[in-house]
């Protein structure tokens, strides 16, 4: 047969498929773990981008130091009067910085689009997405600054420098409701991995074992939007693929850390704080001209370690 009419022949009439009036989102880091885990300042309104957070110096010398700063310092003499101490204070300086996305919309994907698809929410909300991950992966540089770390470079986290992690934080004087592993995906593979490893420790001494480390999985496995994987002696521990790198990309940084709560934060114990000076803010305009419409989103955030003693930095292999 020959001289068919098809969809070929009349492409100008027919549609080649039926448009679906969604979006299949793509796969992605999932954004939140900075604004869940640090206490809130906020510079808004104020005529600057910097913040000054007090910090007191102790002068009872510090946690764990066999009681060498307390031991005759403080002991008084019946008639005789007590020398003064003195009593100082440091300071630490969250300054924040400017986030931004942009994107132009000309007006015939607005006219032109499919019935039921709501382009300007669509581009809206994804953009709020990008600036939040990027602000989640300045917050997890902060990880490297940490002064305590547990991890050997190019050696896979075990499960016994999970737990010398937390066990830092208590013998440096760490108060806390609320503590959060953050790991990159290979340390959670590494700990994952660890425990289903056979050892005659394990065989023996199972029970024991699962009441030090506490390890109970979540529901799903870490599937979920915050990427808790599990419970590891009863704090959670969330997954991250941006995490940064270290020595020329040999390791991976992770870390314990204390999140904020109405206690920790009160106690001094939180590690890190963020900043606001502007919450994300959506603007569009209108580009005549272009037959156009600009839309951006702003914001400016910064971050800072509050508490350098209530983290454990967690360096392992890559």
């Amino acid at each position: 047969m020959a001289a068919e009419i098809t969809t070929t022949t009349l492409n100008d009439f027919t549609n080649s498929a039926l448009v679906e009036p969604t979006v299949i989102l793509a796969l992605s880091e999932k954004p939140g773990i900075a604004n869940a885990h640090c206490r809130q300042f906020s510079l808004i309104g104020k005529p600057t981008n910097a913040l000054s957070i007090p910090t007191e110096t102790s002068f009872w010398g510090s946690a764990n130091d066999d009681g060498v700063a307390v031991d005759l310092e403080f002991n008084a003499t019946e008639a005789t009067a007590v020398g003064n101490t003195a009593y100082s204070s440091g300071v630490v300086t969250l300054t924040c910085a400017e986030y931004g996305v942009a994107s132009a919309i000309t007006d015939n994907v607005g006219e032109d689009s499919v019935s039921g698809l709501d382009a300007m929410n669509l581009f809206m909300g994804r953009m709020l997405h990008a600036l939040t991950l990027a602000m989640d992966d300045d917050y997890l540089a902060q990880f490297a600054n940490l002064s305590n770390s547990v991890g050997s470079s190019g050696v896979d986290l075990t499960i016994a420098q999970l737990v010398s992690a937390q066990q830092g934080l208590r013998t440096r004087g760490v108060t806390a409701d609320r503590l959060a592993y953050i790991l990159d995906n290979q340390q959670v593979l590494d700990i994952e991995t660890g425990l289903m490893a056979a050892n005659a420790a394990a065989a023996i001494f199972a029970l024991s074992a699962d009441r030090l480390i506490g390890y109970s999985p979540t529901a799903n496995n870490g599937m979920d939007n915050n990427r808790q994987v599990m419970n590891f002696r009863g704090i959670p521990v969330i997954a991250s693929g941006l995490t940064d790198t270290a020595n020329a990309g040999a390791d991976v940084v992770g870390a314990c850390i204390v999140a904020s709560s109405a206690a920790n934060d009160a106690g001094g114990s939180t590690t890190h704080g963020i900043g606001w000076k502007r919450l994300p803010s959506f603007e569009t305009q209108r580009q005549a001209k272009l037959r156009a419409t600009d839309m951006v989103m702003t914001c400016r955030a910064g971050f800072v370690e509050l508490q350098d003693g209530a983290g454990t930095a967690i360096i392992t292999d890559a």
